[in-house]
């Protein structure tokens, strides 16, 4: 039942994350960020300035909002960020954009 309630919470986060899907949605579509494992962006390609910036704006809007509900959940921080990764990449998978797979390689 906890589960479920995290799984809930981790699915409303990824609807909150929407307000920033236009730049978010273009760094993806051009290969230059994606998801890993722990629930947060990663620079696929660092050459962009730009995308670096969107990374580190972002995974902090989502740690913040990641500890929100471990703290609602009562449990501890890394349980949520690894659900939030295994949606997000279970979603990159299905649109076909970059994410990390368990040995650290990006994947499309």
């Amino acid at each position: 039942m906890k589960l479920n309630k995290i799984t809930t919470f981790v699915a409303g986060l990824l609807f909150s994350v929407a307000a920033l899907a236009l730049e978010l949605d273009d760094a993806k579509n051009m290969g230059l960020i994606g998801e890993q494992p722990n629930g947060y962006l990663g620079l696929v390609s660092a050459s962009s300035p730009e995308a670096a910036a969107l990374v580190v704006d972002i995974n902090a809007k989502r740690k913040a909002r990641y500890q929100e509900i471990a703290n609602k959940q009562n449990t501890q921080l890394v349980n949520i960020e690894r659900i939030a990764g295994e949606k997000l990449i279970e979603k990159a998978q299905g649109s076909g954009e970059f994410y990390m797979d368990g040995s650290g390689q990006w994947q499309r």
